[in-house]
């Protein structure tokens, strides 16, 4: 008899429907950002402002340190781009949530006067702090500032560097 009662246990156990505690998770978040503004300084030490505008996009799990982000931004002069960022952010479910990040980045010029042969590309690293605001369980304001230091030249190495430093504001949406 006693089997019998572990065996109706276990089929019992095979067809009990499965309960979610929570819903899953939406951990990609994608960030349209129209407002932007930017600083350029040159190796000379001359500055060049303008606006620009930015779509982003951050990877992230709930209980998690680190995420993984990234971002492409265009001006009328230049874009810039960093594939993956790697931010630092509190762990657990937050209305409000800071992040510090570092990654590589990359700067390409739209004018011809403004690309010589040796930096039609540039390479740089970027340094990121952001702040995300959650509107609801999908959509959350976003504000973001970088600076990001790219070599004059052709070599990623160069002593010769200009930096780019600017902020961003857009919203977001969970996928």
């Amino acid at each position: 008899m006693r089997r019998l009662v572990v065996l109706l246990s276990c089929l019992a156990g095979l067809f009990a429907p499965v309960a979610r505690a929570e819903p899953p998770l939406r951990n990609l978040g994608v960030t349209v950002a129209p407002v932007g503004a930017y600083m350029l300084t040159d190796t000379d030490g001359a500055h060049e402002r303008g606006y620009t505008a930015s779509l982003g996009w951050g990877y992230r799990k709930e209980y998690a340190v680190m995420e993984v982000g990234g971002h492409v931004a265009s001006s009328r002069r230049r874009t810039e781009a960093t594939p993956m960022s790697i931010r630092i952010t509190p762990p657990g479910p937050r209305r409000v949530r800071p992040y510090l990040g570092a990654g590589a980045s990359l700067l390409v010029a739209h004018e011809k006067q403004d690309v010589a042969a040796s930096r039609a590309l540039q390479v740089g690293a970027e340094l990121c702090g952001g702040v995300g605001v959650e509107l609801g369980s999908l959509l959350f304001l976003s504000a973001e500032a970088r600076y990001q230091n790219f070599s004059a030249g052709g070599d990623p190495f160069s002593g010769e560097r200009q930096a780019l430093t600017s902020g961003y504001l857009g919203l977001g949406f969970r996928l």
